[in-house]
């Protein structure tokens, strides 16, 4: 006998199966509610590695490889990140730390190679970051938006040899 032969034959089986469905039902709303109220960070969470390139300020390209890492707070509050980018004529370290009030964002970065640091500021929402860096004789603005295992990476700073850099990366790839 099938099992909807043996439900619609057996009332009180069909009402326990509905009452199971439903205890699911409601165990897995409070879930889904606290994963949409999870810190602005935690798409960001991990590893990435990816690809893109550096346009200079004459119109040059130049293809650079990246690996990117994430760590965020519990509550996914605050992060510190790390990304790597290297190519035959340019090295990026760059170690930022940031912490979110709402959708505002501020923190502090440091590139490595050329010895530089400052501020870090902008907004978060759904996993877009937009804002600017800002230290001793540099000036960038960034935007960081991840979608699922894809990230992308954009860097444009005024007033230097680069016009922009634009990364594509890719999660625990």
């Amino acid at each position: 006998m099938s099992m909807f032969r043996k439900l619609r034959s057996n009332p009180s089986c069909a009402a326990a199966l509905l009452s199971t469905i439903v205890l699911f039902a409601s165990l897995a709303a409070p879930q889904e509610a606290f994963a949409r109220s999870a810190g602005p960070f935690m798409k960001f969470s991990g590893e990435w590695r990816g690809a893109g390139e550096v346009v200079a300020t004459d119109g040059r390209t130049e293809r650079i490889s990246c690996r990117a890492s994430y760590q965020t707070s519990e509550a996914g509050m605050s992060l510190t990140q790390s990304l790597v980018c290297a190519s035959d004529s340019y090295r990026f370290d760059i170690h930022s730390s940031v912490v979110a009030d709402g959708e505002s964002v501020q923190g502090d970065w440091q590139e490595a190679t050329r010895n530089v640091s400052g501020s870090l500021k902008g907004s978060i929402q759904n996993g877009i970051f937009e804002g600017s860096v800002e230290g001793s004789g540099f000036t960038a603005q960034l935007s960081l938006r991840t979608n699922g295992h894809k990230q992308s990476v954009v860097i444009v700073p005024q007033g230097a040899d680069i016009q922009k850099v634009d990364i594509a990366l890719s999660h625990g790839g």
